[in-house]
């Protein structure tokens, strides 16, 4: 497994005016799939390329777009919460479709097969996203806090519109998520689509698990998909 930093990631079909540079995690032999990991608040943090070295060792050529880039990449200390704040609300829907496009080309480029989308926070609001504009094996909100950007859809809409499979993971004590209202919409017509809730967890619970543990995330992602692939 390898990891390193890729350049804009253009698609060679149509030039992408702001298409993030991406960390690229490979997996040690050839890829069973992709994943795309869409960072929160705090940009492309030791958790994100965590997850993204998480998913290479299951296999997977994971990918994690740096969405701050225009301002050089930054990513942000728990306390500069406030600074990544100002990054986060200064993304604009054009850039952030063509960032989550780019990336999902790249994947597609290097032929890996099935890509898994794993996002959380205000990355979670962004797979919803992809879930809703893209084709792909899965679409997974961890915490999925509504982003500050006028002209995306909230996640319950997004939602019910799927194209994809989604699944939800909402901490039982996180006031920011209504798991109730994300039961509802993936209640709605499409593809499968479920919420779990982890019992007494905050909104950054994921931030101690970046889908490493056995006992953490990994396996209620696991789940979904092995119950919702399709046969042959």
């Amino acid at each position: 497994m390898s990891a390193h930093a890729h350049g804009p990631a253009n698609r060679g079909r149509r030039v992408l005016d702001a298409a993030a540079p991406l960390f690229v995690c490979e997996p040690g032999g050839r890829p069973v799939g992709g994943a795309l990991v869409l960072h929160d608040v705090f940009g492309v943090t030791e958790h994100a390329e965590e997850a993204c070295r998480a998913l290479a060792r299951r296999g997977r050529l994971a990918v994690s777009p740096y969405l701050y880039h225009e301002h050089g990449g930054p990513a942000f200390a728990a306390e500069e919460l406030a600074a990544a704040r100002t990054q986060m609300e200064e993304l604009t829907p054009t850039d952030l479709a063509a960032d989550v496009g780019a990336a999902l080309g790249y994947l597609e480029s290097r032929r890996t097969g099935p890509v898994l989308v794993v996002g959380f926070s205000m990355g979670g609001h962004l797979a919803t996203w992809a879930a809703a504009h893209h084709v792909v094996e899965a679409a997974v909100a961890v915490s999925p806090s509504a982003g500050p950007w006028p002209g995306v859809p909230s996640v319950e809409a997004l939602v019910a519109g799927r194209r994809s499979p989604w699944l939800g993971v909402v901490g039982g004590a996180d006031g920011r998520v209504d798991a109730d209202r994300l039961r509802a919409a993936a209640g709605r017509p499409g593809p499968p689509a479920a919420v779990e809730v982890v019992d007494g967890a905050g909104h950054g619970f994921y931030r101690k698990d970046a889908l490493q543990r056995d006992g953490g995330l990994w396996p209620l992602i696991r789940d979904f998909m092995a119950g919702h692939r399709p046969p042959g």
